[in-house]
């Protein structure tokens, strides 16, 4: 299951969270407990299935038939994870009806005799359900008529409970069967081989009868129903097979392309081919998520299906990677337990990246990899700091994180630059032969890598996996010319507050100088080390880790020629990426001159990227100048960076270009909407009429829709306040929806009284909406009033909101209303005081760069 839909943006808000003790942020919340996996006094050995679907009262019948295989002594009962469901009756295969029941969301089944180890038996359980949860039924209403009818099922992490009787965790793994009758006019897909099709032409119904004969996890077995068209390719002799409404074959043909050779790179380096008969994906409406790993069968949202203009420069290879890479990491191996569900998410993760180097290169491959650790970095500190394996928890879904799936995939990429990549492919195909079918914990991977390897890990995966944080380095640099040496000094200067070690870890450092680069690599234990490395010539620029393999982050000072000869010399696009970063902070004329110049001419994107970024947070006149001139680059992402950059300037110029934009379009769907967010940015006179028009136009995934009403949000008009009012309601575009509602927030704790009581009374009936994203933004933007009356409705969502990810985030907010409403007075003076601060500091810069430029007689700055 992907942290976020379409570029991983789905899984979890942002938010408050309860502040420890030492001043950091805590992933625990009062009230979560360390939580342990059941006993496993029974192995589930296999499930069959037989549901009939009644989808007009949104209700199932079925009968779940589960063997079982007796591993406690003297074994008197089976308890069923089973919420909701109503028991007709309970029957032992062979010796009739069996005595059961009902404890809270259980349902105990007594067996007539105690069972022995290794005995099997087989228990029928006949029941009717109406789910809430794991099984989702979805249609045409007055508000949305052409939405499609479709049922489908989600049972990551502990819903199958929802819609059949189960020994509900991952632990348990048993061969399965689901045989599903649907009208005739629906197809119905499930795990693995299709057996046969029956029809019943009086009922007017279809029966499809799917069998899986590989072991996997009850949450995995899924059901997707609908009027679906198929698309068949091959993997090799592997049948690759995409469900999608009729009338969007050709999206889902560009979407999916490229997952064949995805399996074949995965099959071909892992050592171990795709594991089952078949791959299918099918594409579902209003899905929860943004995919999820179904055993042989990943379910994907519908919202990810693009057209050709949006094909300019954006695809979910990501998503569809991810969720393929599971079918071996998650569903074939499977962890024991949620607290080890980085051996899930991290790998897929990282899986994810290994096909981006394959397909694209190692440009695009680390740079990647450097957004991954930002967004990582963004909860930890940023949000908390936990160990990746943590057992702490509310609900399973809570451990679902940045930790979980960033910090993970970032994990096994260091273990990739330790061990060299013909080591590492084998150690990864040895944990996947040695574990095949089975349920693991971290320590079964290790293992297996020592075993595979000969190294010994045991501190590798203690720092890293068991232990919190990352290292934080602040480094030095000198030149001794009559030792011909270099200085560097490497300090560790992550906070023992945080609960954070010291950690030992290789560095390497290159030296550019005329004749090529040089590299040293120093191991690091201690808080502090100096190193004197001799070199046969003055190094012409310095970098730390230049290719990225260590998670940390880096304090590295040096002089600009420096960095100037790193930027135009740099081979690999990380080299000149750190180089742009580094000289946007020190914002003097020259490096405004060599930053437009890299936007203008780079051959990489990202560097590209990089360089509007940089000249974006200078805000001088010369930075300006550089990005208006940079408004059509070729690449869109560029030129999208361009148009966000131009959003940090408070000046007509900017805003005019950004509104021509806006009001007249560009080639790729997400500069077009970029131009309407950073418009609002610029508190321009020009961006409400602007704005009001924009909001109103049709696009892909309704982005030009969402960046408009997310500019308005930045604006901070209170006339913005009707018009996210008027997208909001139940019957608009979902995805514009969530935005809306998020931009109320904005709005409304900038507005007056009068209008924040009213935006704070419509949040609150938003709290209560069918749609989760939604609800997820009303309580973000509930967050954001700061108002104290609205905790108690907060609160009562955190208890009884049927998703886990709403339960927390109302209870994050919660902590955060409590925390802060004493300081959301001084929110609209504090913006003041901030858009005045930047003005004042960008006439300042101005002033100095035009003072230099006649010092040094450079001419002007903006040259």
């Amino acid at each position: 299951m992907p942290a976020f839909a379409s570029e991983y943006q789905e899984m979890l808000e942002s938010g408050g969270a309860c502040r420890g003790a030492d001043g950091y942020t805590a992933h625990a919340l009062p009230g979560d407990e360390p939580r342990f996996a059941p006993d496993r006094t029974a192995l589930v050995r296999h499930i069959r299935l037989e549901i009939d679907l009644d989808i007009p009262n949104k209700s199932i019948s079925g009968m779940c038939t589960t063997t079982l295989e007796a591993v406690a002594p003297g074994l008197e009962s089976i308890i069923f994870d089973a919420v909701e469901l109503r028991v007709g009756g309970v029957t032992l295969e062979g010796a009739g009806a069996l005595d059961y029941e009902s404890e809270g969301d259980q349902l105990r089944v007594k067996l007539p005799a105690p069972a022995n180890p290794g005995e099997r038996f087989t228990i029928r359980i006949a029941y009717r359900a109406t789910p809430r949860r794991g099984l989702y039924f979805i249609g045409p209403d007055e508000a949305y008529p052409d939405k499609p009818l479709q049922v489908w099922s989600q049972g990551q992490d502990e819903d199958s409970r929802h819609w059949f009787p189960c020994l509900d965790y991952p632990h348990q793994k048993a061969t399965s069967e689901v045989i599903a009758t649907v009208p005739q006019e629906l197809f119905a897909l499930s795990n693995g081989a299709l057996v046969e099709t029956t029809q019943d032409h009086g009922r007017g119904t279809k029966s499809y009868h799917w069998r899986l004969d590989v072991p996997h996890s009850c949450y995995l077995i899924t059901l997707a129903v609908g009027d679906f068209a198929e698309i068949e390719e091959r993997a090799g002799g592997v049948p690759v097979v995409s469900y999608v409404q009729r009338r969007r074959k050709e999206e889902a043909r560009r979407t999916l392309g490229r997952t064949p050779d995805m399996v074949a790179f995965f099959s071909e380096n892992l050592g171990v081919p795709y594991p089952y008969d078949r791959y299918a994906q099918v594409f579902v409406a209003d899905f929860i998520f943004g995919g999820m790993e179904n055993t042989t069968a990943t379910t994907l949202t519908d919202t990810v299906l693009y057209d050709e203009r949006a094909a300019l420069d954006y695809n979910v290879d990501s998503l569809v990677a991810h969720e393929l890479a599971h079918q071996w990491f998650g569903d074939l191996l499977t962890c024991a337990d949620w607290s080890h569900g980085w051996l899930n998410e991290g790998f897929a993760t990282y899986f994810d990246a290994l096909y981006r180097e394959h397909h694209l290169g190692d440009d695009e491959f680390r740079y990647w990899l450097q957004g991954v650790a930002e967004t990582y970095f963004s909860e930890d500190p940023g949000h908390y700091r936990r160990p990746i394996v943590s057992n702490v928890y509310h609900e399973p879904i809570d451990l679902f994180d940045r930790h979980l799936y960033e910090k993970g995939a970032l994990v096994l990429h260091l273990l990739r630059s330790e061990l060299g990549d013909a080591l590492f492919w084998k150690a990864l195909g040895h944990y996947v032969t040695k574990h095949r079918t089975q349920s693991v914990v971290t320590l079964d991977l290790q293992r297996a890598v020592e075993e595979a390897t000969g190294r010994n890990l045991e501190r590798f995966f203690q720092q890293w996996v068991h232990r919190p944080g990352y290292p934080e380095f602040k480094v030095s640099y000198a030149w001794d010319e009559a030792a011909k040496s270099a200085k560097l000094t490497v300090a560790q200067t992550q906070g023992e507050g945080l609960d954070t070690p010291v950690f030992a870890v290789p560095l390497e450092i290159e030296f550019g100088g005329a004749s090529g680069p040089v590299t040293r690599r120093v191991e690091i234990s201690e808080k502090t080390h100096t190193f004197y490395l001799p070199l046969p010539e003055k190094p012409l620029s310095v970098r730390v880790d230049p290719r990225g393999w260590v998670l940390k982050k880096l304090d590295f000072d040096r002089p600009k020629e420096l960095l100037l000869h790193q930027l135009r010399h740099s081979a690999g696009a990380l080299g000149r990426v750190d180089a742009v970063q580094a000289l946007g902070r020190l914002g003097t004329p020259e490096a405004v001159r060599a930053l437009s110049e890299t936007l203008q001419h780079d051959s990489f994107w990202g560097v590209q990227r990089e360089a509007a970024k940089a000249l974006g947070s200078i805000r001088s006149q010369a930075a300006l100048e550089a990005l208006l001139e940079s408004k059509a680059l070729a690449h869109p992402k560029a030129r999208r960076a361009v148009v966000q950059a131009l959003g940090e300037f408070r000046d007509a110029a900017a805003a005019e270009a950004l509104a021509a934009i806006a009001r007249n379009g560009d080639a790729s769907w997400f500069v077009e909407a970029e131009a309407g967010r950073a418009l609002g940015k610029t508190r321009s006179p020009l961006a409400l009429e602007t704005l009001t028009t924009t909001v109103q136009r049709e696009s892909f995934n309704q982005v030009v829709r969402v960046a408009a009403l997310d500019g308005l949000a930045e604006l901070g008009d209170e006339q913005g306040i009707a018009i996210a009012q008027a997208w909001a309601p139940y019957g608009k575009p979902q995805t514009a929806r969530a935005s809306a509602i998020a931009a109320l927030g904005k709005l409304g704790k900038l507005a007056s009284e009068k209008s924040k009581d009213a935006v704070r009374d419509a949040l609150l009936r938003y709290l209560d909406d069918p749609w989760l994203r939604v609800r997820m933004g009303a309580i973000g933007a509930l967050e954001e009033l700061k108002d104290t009356t609205t905790v108690p409705a907060l609160e009562r969502l955190g208890r009884a909101d049927l998703d886990g990810r709403v339960q927390r985030r109302a209870r994050e907010a919660v902590i955060a209303i409590r925390r802060g409403s004493d300081k959301s007075d001084d929110v609209k003076k504090l913006r003041d005081d901030l858009d005045r601060a930047l003005r004042e500091n960008r006439e300042l810069r101005d002033r100095l760069d035009q003072i230099e430029a006649r010092v040094n007689g450079a001419g002007p700055a903006s040259s």
